[in-house]
């Protein structure tokens, strides 16, 4: 892992990175053309394809967000499972059911009622998953 310093805007946009920590003069420099001031220590040089996350403690790479699912399609009392579901990500079914993860990564969801669902998942301004899960009916 390597530190670097990373500056960036109101949209948290990485507009300059430098090799470990800046001095103060730069990062007042800096501060003064309106830009905020990061000191991370990751593998990768924190180029344009990162960003500066909600916490502004980290940076987040703009094309990861790897929600896996078991399964498109289940019968009702099935349940759906989503892995790898980011902490603080906001959820949304079919503008019905809305909430945010927790740190468990992993949501079940058991359907009672079939139809077509739309599962939204949203994290921070750079990410927006959207899955289809079909319930059928039960068969005879």
């Amino acid at each position: 892992m390597s530190k670097y310093t990373v500056f960036y805007n109101s949209n948290k946009e990485i507009e300059m990175v430098l090799n470990g920590q800046a001095d103060s003069a730069t990062i007042s420099a800096q501060e003064g053309t309106g830009l905020s001031t990061l000191v991370v220590d990751v593998d990768d040089t924190p180029t344009s394809h990162y960003y500066v996350n909600d916490a502004e403690n980290a940076v987040v790479k703009k094309t990861e967000l790897g929600i896996s699912l078991d399964s498109m399609e289940k019968a009702i009392d099935e349940q759906f499972t989503f892995s790898n579901v980011p902490q603080g990500t906001s959820i949304a079914i079919s503008g019905v059911i809305s909430g945010t993860m927790d740190a468990s990564g992993t949501l079940t969801l058991t359907a009672k009622t079939a139809g077509e669902w739309r599962v939204v998942f949203t994290k921070d301004k750079y990410f927006e998953v959207v899955y289809k899960i079909f319930v059928k009916r039960r068969t005879l």
